[in-house]
């Protein structure tokens, strides 16, 4: 269960006045796996109110089923949010090919109409029935509407990435990769700036999309230079000056996009694997 300021003994009696409504006044009991779930949402809206409570730098202490109102509609408020956020996205979204991310799109009105902010809201649904899209910012810590809140969030700024490139250049660079990269479960991002960002190390022109073993060799030799965590650095400095060109220094896109750096310092000694005329 998660973890709050307020004891179980104090969110009981909250539990049992779901309980009641939930099960429309007509039985005085409910199962225990019933009342453990109802005791998860009930800390669950707490969170929230913990979580808004710390970023306003507020330490008032409120009695429990004030915080669990409170908290509760801080998720309904989410809920908003999210179907604000689809609106937005909708209407020149590109999905590049990937059918975990066009899955994942497609999942969010059935998300919407089902999701349960006060009897459930802890509960996480799949993100994708058949497959699931891997985005660069680490969702272990989310449930709930911040889940899907969060991974949409991710979604957006890869849509403000990738489509600020050619059309044809992602899908050619996808391709290059992956002749099956419309199933790949691995971040489109990361594979584009691979690409870009190789090319930009060997002043190579974005017209020539494959790389050759000689590319491999100087990338390589290029690393070797440096030691300790200077690749990564170098890797760094480069998205920094890539953000900054193409998106007018978009901080929020740049903290993402470096969840890609250890991959990227890992991957670009190896370029003609991933990009090569034959790859």
């Amino acid at each position: 269960m998660q973890t709050t300021e307020y004891t179980l003994e104090e969110c009981v009696p909250i539990v049992a006045q779901l309980a009641v409504k939930c099960t429309g006044y007509e039985h005085s009991s409910i199962s225990y796996e019933k009342a453990q779930s109802l005791m998860e949402g009930v800390l669950y809206c707490i969170q929230e109110w913990e979580s808004a409570e710390a970023d306003t730098l507020r330490q008032s202490h409120i009695p429990a089923k004030e915080a669990y109102l409170a908290g509760r509609e801080i998720v309904i408020m989410k809920v908003s949010q999210l179907q604000t956020l689809y609106n937005e996205l909708i209407p020149d979204f590109q999905d590049f090919g990937s059918q975990p991310i066009k899955e994942f799109i497609q999942s969010i009105p059935h998300f919407l109409s089902h999701y349960d902010a006060v009897y459930a809201p802890h509960e996480t649904p799949p993100l994708c029935e058949v497959t699931y899209y891997p985005v660069l910012k680490n969702m272990d810590a989310f449930t709930g509407i911040d889940a899907v809140l969060e991974y949409l969030k991710c979604i957006r700024l890869e849509q403000q990435f990738l489509t600020r490139f050619d059309y044809a250049y992602v899908a050619e660079t996808l391709r290059l990769y992956s002749e099956d990269y419309g199933i790949l479960t691995e971040n489109y991002c990361s594979i584009v700036l691979l690409n870009l960002i190789a090319h930009m190390m060997l002043h190579k022109p974005f017209s020539n999309p494959c790389f050759t073993h000689e590319d491999s060799l100087s990338l390589h030799h290029l690393f070797q230079k440096t030691s300790g965590h200077a690749p990564a650095a170098a890797v760094e400095n480069i998205l920094e000056e890539l953000v900054a060109h193409y998106f007018d220094h978009n901080r929020a896109l740049l903290d993402y996009l470096r969840g890609s750096i250890p991959e990227l310092s890992a991957r670009l000694p190896h370029i003609a694997s991933a990009f090569g005329p034959y790859s």
